[in-house]
């Protein structure tokens, strides 16, 4: 179950990034979302082919995002580092987009949060550095 909401809650996030993409490639419209060329709240201008580029790095983080919801419903090994250069990359990202990406802002952060609470809950439940051949060595020298 919670792999199945980690995986939802990627899948949304990354899906979300594509505003970033068509809004300055004018793909499409969005409610709320209207073309800019000012990042970082106003302060830095990219001019149109600045923020077409920056358009790039939403795509890509999109792309991203749902190749880690695919890998965290797959249960495989690197989608927990892809969600973390995802997420971390999806800061900047938002920092670029603030302030109507300022809310990605908040759900980056609660994506590293879960991870590092889940790694954090794996390292006090198992001894890391124990195998599961390890384990059988262990239940032959106890008998």
């Amino acid at each position: 179950m919670i792999r199945f909401a980690l995986g939802l809650a990627l899948t949304l996030h990354g899906l979300i990034h594509l505003i970033g993409f068509v809004v300055p490639w004018r793909i499409a419209e969005v409610p709320g979302f209207s073309p800019t060329t000012a990042a970082v709240w106003g302060h830095v201008e990219l001019g149109p082919l600045g923020a077409q580029l920056l358009g790039i790095g939403w795509l890509l983080g999109a792309l991203g995002f749902l190749a880690a919801a695919v890998g965290v419903w797959l249960g495989a090994a690197w989608a927990h580092t892809l969600m973390a250069i995802g997420a971390a990359a999806s800061i900047v990202l938002c920092i670029f987009g603030a302030p109507a990406a300022s809310a990605g802002l908040v759900v980056n952060l609660a994506l590293l949060g879960a991870l590092g609470a889940g790694l954090l809950m794996d390292f006090i439940v198992r001894d890391p550095a124990m195998t599961v051949a390890d384990e059988s060595v262990v239940m032959v020298r106890k008998r």
